[in-house]
């Protein structure tokens, strides 16, 4: 007896200058996904670009369900992401970067975790996110943070809990300010690799064009008492991307967080034209 059809996923990939990451990862995903038991499409944004992106485009036409949409200029990942919303056709609503070597193979851990149920409260998760392996510590870094856990498991009793993944001393503060700032409980909130619900994500406008919009989705999903989870990725021997410019986007979600679409202006109520004068003999 064959399993019944699951929710069907959205593969959104924004691309900017990524002709060769894109000619290597596409097939790889399209052949991935046609193995397992979810309709499927992938939906690359070309965001500017100036290398062979295009042609890239263009010669993986026959890809299964593939479509792709052109930014004249760089608009940024959140830019990105807001014109797929608009265009994509299912339920779930996956995105991943193409500057890091995330796998599909990790996605059928994080499509798996969102079709559970939590039993307490009756509902499925509206965020997945893949967290990534992290580095080794400095020294400095280990060292610090020894003594720090070590203060407070003698003068405050907490337990010695293991530190979070290390991605660097930029990634370190920027994890430590959203946390503070925006409540964002993920340890690896800055992951480009992420499994929405749709609909969640249409339920309020998606404010930052840059990288800043891994943080403010996952704010807004915990500000909303969302259900998420982290799923760790399989570990890759390659530097950890930098971080965009983060300033901009983050005061503008900070200053005026939106958190549902204005109401539509209500439709002009036509007015019935007075009847016209009798004529007179």
């Amino acid at each position: 007896m064959s399993k019944p059809a699951r929710d069907g996923v959205s593969v959104v990939i924004p691309a900017h200058n990524s002709a060769a990451a894109l000619d290597r990862v596409l097939p790889v995903w399209a052949s991935t996904l046609a193995n397992w038991n979810r309709q499927f499409e992938l939906v690359v944004v070309n965001d500017g670009s100036t290398d062979d992106t295009a042609t890239v485009l263009q010669k993986r036409a026959s890809v299964p369900n593939l479509r792709a949409f052109t930014h004249e200029t760089r608009r940024g990942f959140g830019a990105c992401l807001r014109t797929a919303l608009a265009q994509v056709k299912h339920p779930l609503f996956l995105y991943f970067g193409v500057d890091y070597p995330y796998l599909p193979a990790d996605s059928r851990a994080m499509l798996d975790r969102i079709d559970l149920r939590d039993e307490v409260l009756g509902k499925q998760p509206d965020l997945i996110s893949g967290a990534r392996a992290g580095a080794k510590r400095p020294f400095a870094v280990r060292a610090l943070g020894g003594a720090w856990a070590l203060f407070w498991r003698v003068f405050a009793g907490l337990p010695m809990t293991d530190p979070q993944p290390w991605y660097g001393f930029g990634a370190a503060l920027a994890r430590a300010r959203v946390k503070w700032v925006f409540g964002v409980p993920l340890a690896d909130v800055h992951s480009a690799f992420k499994l929405y619900r749709t609909a969640f994500l249409k339920r309020f406008p998606i404010q930052s064009d840059g990288d800043f919009v891994h943080t403010e989705l996952v704010a807004k999903a915990t500000f909303l008492t969302s259900i998420m989870d982290e799923v760790p990725l399989t570990p890759a021997a390659v530097p950890f991307p930098a971080l965009g410019a983060l300033g901009a986007d983050r005061a503008k979600v900070f200053r005026d967080p939106q958190f549902a679409f204005p109401p539509e202006p209500p439709a002009p109520v036509p007015v019935e034209a007075p009847p016209a004068p009798a004529a007179t003999a």
